[in-house]
């Protein structure tokens, strides 16, 4: 057990040492406020561009949906009414 801590404490001394050298970094601040809207919608074009291909129709239909500002109509199967059906 002994040897346990040991090593828990050698890892925390090294963790430690390069601590101090990328504290240097100063961070960016990012606003809390709700994200921009033109962002999303670059990000959801990019994501539509990337499965077009795909032939993932829900996935096209649902992005396409998000970009129009609609809610998507993804036309699923009824699901059964109870274990019986199954």
């Amino acid at each position: 057990m002994a040897l346990l801590w040991d090593n828990l404490a050698q890892q925390l001394d090294t963790v430690r040492a390069t601590e101090s050298v990328t504290a240097v970094v100063t961070p960016v601040a990012v606003p809390e406020t709700a994200e921009d809207p033109s962002d999303r919608q670059r990000r959801l074009q990019k994501a539509l561009e990337a499965i077009k291909d795909s032939g993932n129709a829900m996935m096209i239909e649902s992005l396409n949906a998000a970009i129009e500002g609609r809610q998507a109509n993804l036309n699923l199967p009824e699901l059964p009414d109870g274990i019986a059906k199954f």
